[in-house]
């Protein structure tokens, strides 16, 4: 960053009253800060009350492209001296956003347009900036038990550019201080500085307050947004926000899974349909069995970005795929399909099989043999048609059998749970009449989806993938 000011400890603590929401302090760091990193981006946030609205952060120049950008936690350029963030973008809740823009479209007939220097920051970099300064120092820094406004998307640091008549003549506005400067010029009411700085100063602070936002009170540059209560604290990376996954977008029914936490086999299903731009809950919610050991990440190609740690799906590791997922046609043990039921159906055989040897070429994939007894290449398979009823009701759940990746996992299906209901190897099982009802209301047609997240993910996987509002437990 440009230069950071600097003042005498018994000054800051007898004269200053320095921020409690974000770190101005030179690091402390004992252990190199890629140390310091790997570790926040293993740990687990604490648990916080449920927010009253659900996230839907928002990259702000996709509304508003004249907006600039100079993010210092993108580069070295910073307190650290060291990039935290893998991208340079700022991201806002959409509410925030939308008014940030206002702010802009109102400046821009004055002369000046908005720089953003952060925006939405993951909790793990709040926990990073508390861990990389000196104990003694912590009031000037946000505790990661309590998290920050910049966590929640609602904070912003920006400060002004003013336009010039020519392409290339913009040039940043003069402000009473550099943007991060830990000196008394940094306040929001510091009177020392020349007029011209005063006077964008106050112009950008009562421009921002015309939509909504406070700045605070030791730092010109930085403004909470007055919905920043009503937004949960998050540890979203920046790589997992983005638009909403190609197979939601045109989905018309979503199927929702939830459990508990990431090793629950049991859960809830709730179905939605797309009515009239809304997604509407259709019956009630049905209990459901997933893995016996729980839900893992995706780990085949094409699944979407992971909004939040958690383990990751392995061949034979008991657990269900958690994300989004497709499913393929249904297979059964009758003549013909169910009445009711619009989806393709296969009677299965004792020559159908799924092979689950990840060594094998037709891995992860369905074949069927000349004959019950005809010569196989794989090790292991599922046969399609068991002495159970647990495959007398099953639809292929597409993973990791379009292209497969060798111990991604395998032959994930959709079918019936066995009495009086359990774990599964890694499938998605209902009691059969339950099961029934929801394969006669799956329409082809409306191209269904799966979604499964341990329901304390949910937010985050909301906000990565777009996912609707109105789609909750």
């Amino acid at each position: 960053m440009s230069q950071l000011w600097l003042v005498p400890l018994s000054f800051a603590l007898s004269t200053i009253l320095w921020p409690r929401a974000e770190v101005r302090q030179v690091p402390f760091s004992p252990r190199p800060v890629a140390t310091l990193i790997q570790e926040a981006r293993a740990a687990t946030p604490p648990h916080w009350p449920a927010a009253r609205l659900r996230p839907d952060l928002v990259e702000v120049t996709t509304l508003d492209p004249t907006l600039r950008l100079d993010i210092r936690y993108a580069s070295k350029d910073n307190f650290l001296g060291a990039p935290v963030y893998s991208q340079a973008k700022a991201f806002l809740q959409r509410p925030v956003a939308e008014a940030l823009v206002r702010v802009n479209r109102a400046l821009r007939p004055l002369g000046f347009t908005l720089r953003i220097h952060d925006a939405y920051r993951p909790w793990w970099v709040t926990k990073v900036f508390w861990e990389a300064t000196a104990p003694a120092n912590h009031d000037y820094v946000a505790d990661p038990a309590k998290g920050s406004v910049h966590n929640r998307g609602c904070a912003v640091d920006l400060d002004l550019v003013r336009l010039g008549d020519r392409l290339g003549d913009d040039a940043p506005a003069a402000m009473p201080s550099d943007y991060d400067e830990m000196s008394p010029r940094a306040h929001a009411d510091y009177a020392g500085a020349p007029e011209e700085a005063r006077r964008n100063r106050d112009l950008l602070i009562s421009s921002m307050a015309a939509e909504g936002f406070k700045v605070l009170k030791e730092e010109w540059w930085h403004f909470d947004h007055a919905t920043s209560r009503d937004y949960p604290i998050m540890n979203l990376p920046f790589e997992a926000i983005v638009r909403r996954p190609p197979e939601l977008a045109e989905a018309g029914q979503i199927l929702l899974v939830t459990t508990p936490d990431w090793d629950s086999p049991k859960g809830t299903l709730q179905r939605f349909e797309l009515r009239k731009g809304v997604f509407a809950p259709v019956g009630t919610a049905l209990p459901v069995w997933i893995g016996g050991k729980g839900m893992a990440w995706r780990s085949d190609e094409g699944a979407p970005p992971q909004p939040a740690p958690g383990p990751v799906k392995r061949e034979g590791d008991g657990r269900s795929p958690a994300g989004i997922l497709t499913f393929g046609g249904m297979w059964g043990y009758a003549p013909k399909a169910p009445d009711g039921v619009r989806l393709p159906y296969t009677t299965a055989t004792k020559c159908d099989r799924c092979v689950d040897d990840p060594d094998d070429p037709d891995y992860a994939r369905l074949v069927h043999l000349a004959s019950p007894d005809a010569p196989r290449t794989w090790r292991s398979a599922e046969y399609l048609r068991m002495d159970t009823d647990h495959y007398r009701y099953m639809v292929v759940i597409h993973y990791n059998d379009i292209s497969p990746l060798k111990n991604a996992g395998s032959c994930i299906f959709f079918h019936v749970s066995p009495p009086p209901g359990g774990g599964t190897a890694g499938c998605t099982a209902l009691p059969a009449d339950d099961l029934l009802t929801v394969l006669r209301w799956m329409d082809p047609a409306l191209h269904p989806v799966l979604v499964q997240v341990p329901e304390p993910i949910l937010d985050s996987a909301r906000a990565a993938w777009s996912l609707p509002a109105e789609v909750r437990p």
